[in-house]
């Protein structure tokens, strides 16, 4: 049985943590983050799933210069080999893995919010690709905590914008932190947190 946990609601957002990747998050756009290069041999975990899935040919994309990686750069896929169980997929550039910080997850996540708005999917979920490339879990263990402020916070510019009656209403209903089996509790017990001290905060 996967693991899945509700983190709870935000502005009529079911906001999840669920242990699966890239591939097999059964929504309308699924995320996932790629750095200029991993930091070992080359991917694993479930961006080494995404590439396979694709046959090879997101790495052959960054390979040949049309997908760097880098910082906020953006490969959407919107017709997914039939192995992608989302109805599109979108990969994140994260730039340089050896000066990563927590704040350019951050940055990401709410950029995948934005888009996910932008594209009206009602669900979405986001891989933070981290340990696939190659990064440590102690190196990146206050993540998780950031990407939910990240978007919590967006969700609430969209909200705000479209109570001026600049946008539409919302249209994402799900969002879905994609987390490792081995790193399930951990990490859902940091989103957990971040999520009640975040709304604890709020005006």
């Amino acid at each position: 049985m996967r693991k899945q946990q509700t983190i709870g609601t935000w502005r009529g957002v079911s906001i999840e943590a669920v242990a699966w990747d890239s591939v097999m998050a059964n929504v309308d756009l699924s995320f996932a983050c790629m750095f200029t290069h991993e930091m070992n041999a080359g991917l694993t975990g479930g961006l080494r799933h995404l590439d396979e899935a694709m046959a090879g040919k997101l790495t052959r994309l960054r390979r040949e210069g049309f997908f760097r990686g880098d910082l906020l750069e953006t490969l959407l896929v919107d017709r997914p080999p039939a192995a992608i169980a989302a109805r599109a997929v979108m990969v994140i550039g994260m730039g340089e893995p050896l000066v990563w910080t927590t704040a350019v997850s951050a940055r990401t996540a709410a950029a995948a919010v934005r888009t996910a708005v932008q594209r009206c999917a009602a669900s979405a979920a986001f891989a933070p690709s981290l340990l696939d490339a190659g990064l440590t879990s102690k190196s990146t263990e206050c993540a998780a905590c950031g990407m939910m402020i990240a978007v919590m916070d967006a969700i609430d510019a969209h909200v705000h914008v479209s109570s001026l009656e600049l946008a539409p209403e919302l249209p994402l209903r799900r969002w879905v932190f994609d987390v490792g089996e081995a790193h399930f509790d951990e990490v859902a017990r940091q989103f957990d947190e971040a999520f009640a001290s975040h709304q604890d905060a709020a005006p």
